[in-house]
């Protein structure tokens, strides 16, 4: 036998064949980089499906000096961050519960706006115009959210006519995302026929204040009619 032969016994490859030593490292590779993409999946699925905090203390509508209640239909608020990227799957939802609902509905979406900020012409707001049947309250510094409850964007609040809450939650599966969901259906189904078959889910969106302590319950909201 020799040399190149010896060598190749050796290394445990045939005569004759090249001993490639990235062979025996790519099974670890491509282990290594299967366990970074699942792991990349689990915490963005871990990421779309994690609610946001609430505050559940408003089961009455709460006295305030910008949304009056409506005694004639249900009322309907829903609380948006402008800056949310979320708000599109709610406002989409929204869109189609307005569809179904239409004037059936006292809807009003509520947007955060923080003093000193320029945020009354974003996509957000535009996308809301364009929904039928909506009334857009400016809300300032967030005092109605933080008198209804509402901290999370995307967080929606059903009440009957006489004040009582019927729900409160998300009308979106998940962060971001749409489709059929237990909020959306059960908002439908009260004002279709009467019947309340849910009254909460998680929300899911981006938070609505850093800290909502430090906002003081004094309410500056303007209403105009969506157009």
């Amino acid at each position: 036998m020799n040399d190149n032969s010896q060598q190749a016994v050796k290394e445990g490859t045939e005569p004759g064949e090249v001993s490639r030593p990235g062979r025996s490292i790519l099974p670890v590779v491509v282990s290594i980089w299967v366990a970074l993409i699942a792991s990349a999946f689990i915490s963005l699925l871990a990421y779309h499906n994690m609610p946001g905090e609430r505050s559940d203390h408003s089961l009455i509508w709460p006295v305030n000096d910008s949304i009056k209640l409506d005694t004639q239909r249900a009322n309907l608020l829903v609380f948006i961050h402008p800056q949310c990227p979320c708000s599109v799957a709610t406002l989409n939802e929204l869109t189609r519960i307005q569809s179904i609902c239409g004037a059936r509905l006292n809807t009003q979406i509520v947007f955060y706006s923080p003093l000193g900020m320029q945020w009354e012409d974003t996509s957000k707001v535009r996308q809301a115009l364009a929904i039928p049947n909506v009334h857009i309250t400016n809300d300032a510094n967030g005092q109605l959210a933080q008198r209804f409850g509402a901290l999370t964007s995307g967080h929606a609040l059903l009440y009957s006519p006489d004040g009582r809450r019927i729900f409160s939650g998300g009308i979106t599966p998940a962060r971001g995302h749409e489709g059929e969901n237990l909020g959306r259906s059960s908002i439908i189904r009260y004002i279709l026929n009467g019947e309340s078959t849910c009254d909460k889910t998680n929300v899911f969106g981006c938070p609505i204040f850093d800290s909502p302590s430090e906002v003081a319950v004094n309410s500056g909201g303007s209403e105009y009619d969506a157009k």
